[in-house]
């Protein structure tokens, strides 16, 4: 986590894909293969082994920072909800408007951070009405 999520003073990449669909509450699979975000990568994904966890890295569309990370995090989680999610759509969207509501995020933040939106992922916040969320 030190090497390319965060350290004490500083944020520069966060956990994404199922480890964090998991923690979303969008199903009860544990990865094989843990998915970071980073600033610190330079490629479009490879894999390590830290110990004996199987890591996939790669960069960030934008640079992460401690005020984007939670925000870029949802984003890549909306991308991928069906993928990963084990309820129906609108259990989905119900966890994806909790969790906005409980991190309070902002249309400001959410401007900020627009360029790493995908077409797909700015789609499915517009039809699953999670657009309309940001305080």
């Amino acid at each position: 986590m030190r090497k390319y999520v965060e350290n004490k003073s500083d944020k520069y990449g966060y956990v994404t894909g199922l480890s964090f669909a998991n923690q979303l509450g969008l199903t009860t699979q544990m990865p094989a293969m843990i998915e970071i975000v980073t600033n610190r990568e330079s490629t479009n994904g490879r894999i390590i082994t830290l110990g004996n966890q199987r890591v996939r890295v790669k960069s960030s569309p934008i640079i992460v920072s401690e005020s984007n990370a939670e925000l870029l995090q949802l984003l890549d989680s909306v991308g991928q909800a069906e993928r990963y999610t084990e309820l129906t759509i609108k259990e989905t969207i119900d966890k994806l408007i909790l969790y906005i509501r409980k991190k309070q995020f902002t249309k400001g933040q959410l401007s900020e951070v627009t360029s790493a939106l995908t077409e797909a992922t700015a789609k499915k916040m517009i039809e699953w009405g999670i657009i309309y969320e940001f305080a």
